[in-house]
């Protein structure tokens, strides 16, 4: 016999709908201006991939580029390799989940597994591997440089394979008419797929790779799997983005975790109306229990009476619906000071030559941000004095941060650009008569640094 009291009348409220799990995976080519155009594609989507796993990503002196809310992981290489594989995990992603990265001693596979107490899919399964290999030709032309033991192990946690394999096989394209050595080459990896239960998510015929030579017909070389355990919540492989100017379209998959579903609507006691509730609680009369209860009567009973007190409750008792973008600092008054920045702001733009009025915008702007920072500044100490052995670790995380993301590809140009112009400028001002020799004390140098900025184009 139970209750639940978070739902009103005493009716279980429906659970809303799972976050879906999502993966992008996609071929760079090494081209940073496809890294770019494949996250600025990914962000706009109704949900940001929880994983992009990418194969041969760009490369800036042996760094890979940073994304705006997204941890890179990438195996190590040494001796002049280069990264032939990489994971890109959404920052939100990571808080309810450990993650660790594996790897095989080579630059062109690399795996993560995840763990959570509570479980991806069904509570009984804490772990989760996905795997991210980019093979390549081998030593002939029907090998390939990743074996297919490591593309597909025996593993008792679900497992995601996925990468560009460089195979082509009828499974995966029924229409193409194939060639003896790539049966040859494809049949090992698609018969320890099938010895394991392993189950292609691909849909058939629907090509990945166009070749910008029109020599080589097009095909289906980006391939994704998944071991029994994963299969039933697979839900969907697509290819929504547009094209990122790689010959690979980047794919979706999506699967369906309970893990990542929105918390249920909640009652807002912050705004209750506890002076009318009162005295509809003490109105509210409680019938008698029944003399000789049984056990279906006493159910009655108790169902009727909780009904009749959780119907004063949801009466006078506002409904929260905490979503993933919720803020639990933010409170009635930001909304009010809020509402009174934008309106001052937009006045300001109207009329941008009264002083009066962009003052007020300056008052309400700076109102309202350090009210925004005491709310924080409140929720962080309530958040430290609550923490539990579960939740320091977050608590750590949040106070050390992290770095902010450094564009390896607009500061690269950039440095040599005005490098080079200094040099030109100070080259031209030295040859004019009468200019100061150039030195390295800060008191030579003052007027002719000075000139310098001035002659900057």
């Amino acid at each position: 016999m139970q209750h639940n009291l978070s739902s009103w009348g005493g009716e279980q409220a429906s659970p809303p709908p799972p976050k879906p799990f999502t993966l992008v995976q996609h071929n760079c080519l090494g081209s940073w201006d496809v890294f770019l155009s494949l996250f600025g594609y990914s962000t706009q989507l109704a949900h940001p991939p929880s994983i992009v796993a990418l194969h041969d990503p760009p490369v800036y002196r042996g760094k890979l580029p940073s994304f705006n809310s997204f941890t890179v992981f990438s195996p190590p290489t040494s001796g002049g390799c280069k990264h032939r594989v990489a994971f890109y995990v959404y920052c939100s992603f990571l808080s309810p989940i450990s993650l660790l990265p594996r790897i095989f001693g080579r630059g062109d596979v690399m795996a993560l597994d995840l763990f959570t107490p509570d479980g991806f899919f069904n509570p009984s399964t804490t772990g989760f591997t996905i795997i991210n290999c980019y093979s390549t030709k081998g030593c002939s032309n029907n090998t390939r440089s990743v074996p297919p033991d490591i593309i597909f192990p025996s593993s008792p946690l679900p497992t995601h394979t996925l990468g560009d394999l460089n195979i082509h096989h009828p499974a995966a394209d029924p229409l193409r008419v194939f060639k003896e050595n790539e049966i040859a080459t494809s049949s090992p990896y698609f018969d320890r797929a099938t010895d394991l239960g392993f189950s292609l998510l691909n849909t058939p015929g629907v090509l990945t790779r166009f070749s910008m030579s029109l020599i080589r017909r097009p095909g289906v070389l980006d391939l994704a799997f998944a071991c029994p355990l994963l299969s039933p919540y697979f839900s969907e492989w697509s290819d929504p983005l547009p094209s990122t100017g790689s010959d690979h379209i980047p794919i979706l998959l999506r699967f369906e975790a309970p893990l990542f579903r929105a918390p249920p609507p909640t009652p807002n006691w912050v705004l209750s109306d506890w002076a009318a509730l009162d005295t509809a609680l003490k109105a509210t009369v409680i019938s008698p229990p029944p003399p000789l209860p049984s056990t279906s009567s006493l159910d009655v009973w108790l169902s009727t009476n909780l009904g009749r007190v959780t119907s004063q409750f949801a009466l006078h008792t506002p409904m929260k619906r905490v979503t993933f973008r919720s803020k639990p600092w933010w409170s009635e008054l930001l909304s009010v000071l809020r509402k009174a920045y934008n309106s001052a702001l937009r006045s300001s733009k109207r009329d941008r030559f009264d002083a009066s009025l962009l003052a007020s915008a300056r008052a309400a702007r700076s109102a309202y941000f350090k009210a925004i920072k005491k709310a924080k500044r409140a929720h962080w100490s309530s958040f430290l004095a609550s923490a539990t052995p579960q939740t320091v670790w977050t608590a750590k995380r949040f106070a050390v941060g992290r770095p902010p993301p450094v564009s390896l590809i607009s500061q690269a140009p950039q440095r040599r650009l005005s490098s080079t112009k200094r040099s030109l400028t100070i080259s031209s001002l030295a040859n004019q008569p009468g200019s100061p020799t150039p030195s390295c004390s800060h008191s030579g140098n003052a007027s002719l640094w000075h000139r310098t900025r001035l002659a900057r184009p």
